[in-house]
Parts: structure tokens; C-alpha cells; sequence
């Protein structure tokens, strides 16, 4: 399948028909769709960025590459996380990109690119790599009602951790462990490559201890980025680092189970992809996975593989709870649609290029 960019010609007229209901998201009162992402341009300038209704909301100069972005109602803020290995988190008030708070990571530390919250929202909580300890994963822990104020971390539970996300219960989280080590100054190489143990960790938040911890059916399969039902089902996507001439599945959910379940598709499937799970997004029994190397969208319901859509370097996903309908976005500048009739044309900024994570409020 060739991946395509779509055109403005190629918008959907009419109504959508949505994919999901009922999944929570977040909700700014008086305000219509937001599109939150961190983006850079041709000049390779970065930017912390809110699309809405049509246009950029604001584009604030950032000091580095974006990876991630949470919004948190208690403070009416977005929170945007420096691409790894980066130093630096910076809060903006979510309505105008005013600055809230700038937060570098401790000596020695630098930061994955995610992040969650727990109590009520008012405990930030980061993925990071302990780099002045041989690579130890930790979780930063942060006050959102004190600007912010780093105190206190606790074991991810193995190395590289990366994307991390809270269970309805609002005290579990479960960690992707990546397993991949890695350290500033060697150029993002990867340096664990035949010795890597990749996890999915629940641990609890209040005191840091480990719940329960599996493992991918192949020790490269570098568990990365992931989403978590409103019923407390956590999807995660792996990135192989193995032999690429295996056909391997990328996908897992789990809750409870003695063992991953992998999502069910074809090899052929899965070689689009390309050995590579960039964002994933849940909603109700459907799940959305973007693979920008493989330049497509997968599509699932209830673990089965429904469809794939074609897109050019797409990367960020995420669920419109008020649409109902999942959003992604792209390497071309391109906000798109997807639902049961395919993809739509939701927005684009020409001279940017979105980075791998979105977030949305409606």
C-alpha cells in the first residue's frame, strides 16, 4: 500500500459517523475542539502549539524538540515534554500559551517525553532515565498546586521507561517499559540491543510499589507508547528492534491476564507497519495505532484488525470524546480525521510539522 497525503478535495462532506462513544476526555468549558502538539517548521524551529477552530490558537518558541502533551483541568494548564533526552517540561495556560511554569529535570536525569496525573490531577507524574546512575528508569514526581515543585520519584520498575498512563482507579499507573538503555552524548544510540528486557509495569502511586510487571513474547519488542480504556484495559504498542524479517505483533492489551494479549492481524499487517508503533489511542472496544515508517493508520475492535488507512508520516493520535471520532496528525502539517467512512481533512499549517503525540479537549 502506498501512503498517501490527502488534499483538501479529498475532505468528507457531510456527517461522520462516528467510530466510539462515551470515552472520557478532557473538556474545557465554553471552548470548542482544541488540538494541542508540539510542532517544529522547515527552519527546524520548535514550537509548543493549540490548533482551534480553524486556525493556531498559539505557537509558543520552544527550547527544544516536543515529544508529548497532557492537559491538566486542575490547573487549566498543557504540559508539553521535551523529546528524549531532553531536560526541560514547560506548562502554559491551555486557553492563551501564557507560561505557567518551566521545570528542568534534576542533575543527572533527563526526561522521556510523557507523562500522567494522579490524585485528582494534582500529582504530575514524568518518566525519566537516572543517566548518572547507569540508566536506572525512575518516575518524577510533581506538585501541580505548587508550581509544580518536583517531590519526589520512585522506580519505573526497568529501563528506558517511556510513555506511562493512569488506571480509572486514579492511584494505579502503568509504565512502558521500553527496556533500551541509552545515554546522553551517545547520539540516541541504543546500547542494550541483545540484552534488553522490555516490561508493562503497574505500580502505585502513592507509594512507589511494584503491583505486577509482564513481559512482550520477544525480548526486543520495546513496549513504548500506550492508552487506557474507560474500563481500565491498557493497549501498548512495541517498536522491534530484532531481525526485521520477522513478522512480529506490535500490538498488546492486557488486564489482569497472566500474559500479554496480542492484537490479531495478518503478517502482512503487521509488516506494514514497519516494526513500529508511534501513538496509540483508545476508545470504548476500538483502538487506533499510527506507524509513520510504515505510513499508515491500523484500526481494531475488540482486539481484531479491521482496516488500514494510508497516510503520510502520521504519528500523533488521539480520541474526540465530543465527535466521537479519533484525530490524527502528521510530518505534512495535516490535523485528520478518521471514522468508519475513512479519512477527512480536519486542518493543516502548512509550514509545520506536527511532532509524534497529540492531545485533544472539546
Amino acid at each position: 500500500m502506498t501512503a498517501i497525503e490527502l488534499s483538501r478535495r479529498q475532505v468528507l462532506a457531510g456527517a461522520l459517523t462516528a467510530i466510539a462513544l462515551g470515552a472520557a476526555g478532557t473538556v474545557w468549558s465554553g471552548a470548542g475542539r482544541r488540538i494541542y502538539s508540539a510542532a517544529s517548521d522547515q527552519a527546524n524551529r520548535h514550537f509548543l502549539c493549540c490548533w482551534a477552530e480553524g486556525h493556531l490558537q498559539f505557537k509558543v518558541p520552544s527550547p527544544g524538540r516536543g515529544h508529548d502533551v497532557l492537559l491538566n483541568p486542575l490547573t487549566r494548564s498543557a504540559l508539553y515534554f521535551a523529546r528524549r533526552p531532553g531536560n526541560w517540561l514547560t506548562v502554559l495556560d491551555a486557553d492563551t500559551g501564557a507560561l505557567q511554569a518551566r521545570i528542568a529535570s534534576p542533575a543527572g536525569r533527563h526526561f522521556y517525553g510523557h507523562g500522567t496525573l494522579v490524585n485528582n490531577n494534582s500529582l504530575l507524574l514524568t518518566s525519566e532515565n537516572d543517566y548518572a546512575r547507569g540508566g536506572e528508569g525512575l518516575i518524577g514526581i510533581y506538585d501541580c498546586r505548587d508550581g509544580y515543585r518536583r517531590v519526589g520519584e520512585f522506580a519505573s520498575g526497568g529501563i528506558g521507561p517511556h510513555q506511562l498512563a493512569t488506571l480509572p482507579d486514579d492511584k494505579t499507573v502503568v509504565v512502558a517499559n521500553g527496556g533500551i538503555l541509552t545515554l546522553p552524548g551517545s547520539n540516541r544510540d541504543k546500547l542494550n540491543l541483545e540484552t534488553m528486557q522490555p516490561n508493562l509495569s503497574y505500580i502505585d502511586s502513592r507509594d512507589g510499589s511494584l503491583l505486577g510487571q509482564w513481559q512482550p513474547p520477544h525480548h526486543q519488542l520495546s513496549l513504548r507508547h500506550l492508552d487506557v480504556s474507560s474500563d481500565g484495559e491498557v493497549v501498548v504498542g512495541a517498536q522491534f528492534e530484532g531481525d526485521p524479517t520477522l513478522a512480529l505483533p506490535l500490538l498488546f492489551r492486557h488486564r489482569g491476564e497472566d500474559r500479554l494479549q496480542a492484537l490479531t492481524a495478518t503478517d502482512p499487517v503487521w509488516r506494514q507497519h514497519h516494526n513500529y508503533i508511534a501513538s496509540v489511542a483508545c476508545a470504548g472496544d476500538a483502538v487506533i495505532a499510527t506507524s509513520p515508517r510504515g505510513g499508515c493508520i491500523s484500526l481494531w475492535r475488540n482486539g481484531e484488525f479491521q482496516t488500514l488507512q494510508a497516510l503520510n508520516d502520521v504519528a500523533g493520535a488521539a480520541f474526540d470524546s465530543k465527535t466521537g471520532t479519533f484525530l490524527t496528525s502528521n510530518g505534512r502539517g495535516q490535523l485528520v480525521q478518521l471514522d468508519q467512512q475513512g479519512l477527512s481533512l480536519t486542518g493543516r499549517v502548512a509550514e509545520l510539522r506536527w511532532d509524534n503525540h497529540m492531545e485533544v479537549s472539546s
